[in-house]
């Protein structure tokens, strides 16, 4: 089985897990949940299974999941073959037992062209959803927009959609958390292409913060690479990555001020690195990212114990020899766990877990 797309939460106690697969074949998303912090896993129940269609999925145009009590969300690209980058609308599914069956949702899209990019989070008030379309194209170069809606209900129904920002960069992953009952929400803008971070308050308005890496970064292509974000308390710990030619590679920066001011960026691993995630607790900060080496790409990981200020030499977390990209990382109660996928170079890719004392 080949292992296309993952997205992992980790809500009160247990660590959901979605996984988008190509099986004989078939495109399929599948769920399991472990309450014992990734020891063992539940039987993987298959979400997609009332879907008939392809999925367009990819490691940084994730399958993406939320968890609000036992209400779970996932949404995907649809894949059709005859559309421009066979590019479809966005396909929503919803549990209300805990993962154990799943069912069809009517979309929460009010435009039904192409959507992408999905970043989903809930809190006990809402379940908010981000994504990129081009219902308006606005300028020239690759864009697309910013969208939001939100649910109050579970998941069941979606609010009108609004514009966040009306141009932003076209095929960039974005991510997004709630904190204090506001969504936080990082992105890549254009013009220049660097990270912006903005919220949704409690009354549904948008606040553009501050960019996060301010390197001026003019480029009209699509880099695929977004960014993290992890929030504590008044804290936001980031992750970004650029192309500038002087700034090349991937920075973790914090702010102490939710948003609004950051510190400098501090380099991860050299001139090489490029996909990153992030995860908080307490003072303990884990950040994780791949990096282009000679056999390709290899993953990494790096700790702080004082939020941020000084980090523990950079470690090699995947194995020599093995294509190991796009790592994601959860913090549990006990450990930090990080998620990648990895195979030989153009061979169907597994999952690996491995957790991180």
């Amino acid at each position: 089985e080949h292992v296309e797309s993952v997205d992992v939460r980790y809500v009160d106690g247990v660590i959901h897990l979605l996984l988008g697969k190509h099986i004989a074949g078939r495109d399929s998303v599948w769920y399991q949940a472990s309450h014992d912090d990734g020891q063992t896993w539940s039987t993987a129940v298959n979400v997609s299974a009332s879907y008939d269609g392809q999925i367009r999925m990819a490691r940084g145009n994730d399958v993406r999941i939320a968890v609000q009590g036992d209400n779970l969300i996932a949404v995907w690209m649809q894949k059709i073959p005859t559309a421009k980058r066979q590019a479809g609308p966005m396909y929503m599914v919803r549990s209300s037992d805990k993962g154990k069956t799943w069912q069809t949702v009517a979309s929460p899209a009010d435009w039904q062209g192409p959507h992408g990019f999905f970043a989903l989070d809930a809190d006990e008030k809402r379940i908010g959803l981000v994504w990129l379309d081009s219902r308006r194209k606005v300028g020239t170069g690759a864009t697309q927009g910013l969208r939001y809606t939100f649910s109050e209900d579970g998941g069941v129904t979606w609010s009108t959609n609004q514009t966040l920002d009306e141009r932003s960069c076209a095929c960039c992953w974005n991510s997004a958390q709630y904190h204090q009952n506001e969504l936080y929400v990082i992105y890549r803008d254009k013009d220049p292409s660097d990270m912006t971070l903005g919220k949704v308050d409690q009354q549904q308005q948008w606040h553009r913060l501050n960019t996060v890496g301010d390197f001026q970064w003019q480029f009209q292509g699509c880099p695929h690479i977004g960014g993290s974000i992890a929030l504590v308390e008044q804290q936001i710990h980031a992750t970004v990555g650029t192309g500038h030619a002087e700034h090349i590679g991937s920075y973790y920066l914090r702010s102490h001020d939710l948003g609004r001011h950051w510190e400098a960026p501090v380099r991860l691993g050299d001139s090489h690195a490029v996909h990153s995630d992030i995860a908080s607790h307490d003072q303990r900060v884990t950040a994780v990212w791949d990096t282009l080496s000679a056999k390709g790409f290899e993953v990494m990981v790096a700790t702080s114990t004082d939020a941020g200020q000084q980090w523990n030499q950079a470690k090699l977390l995947s194995e020599r020899g093995q294509e190991a990209s796009h790592p994601r990382v959860i913090v549990t109660d006990k450990r930090h766990i990080v998620f990648w996928t990895q195979g030989l170079a153009k061979q169907p890719k597994t999952l690996v877990i491995k957790g991180i004392q």
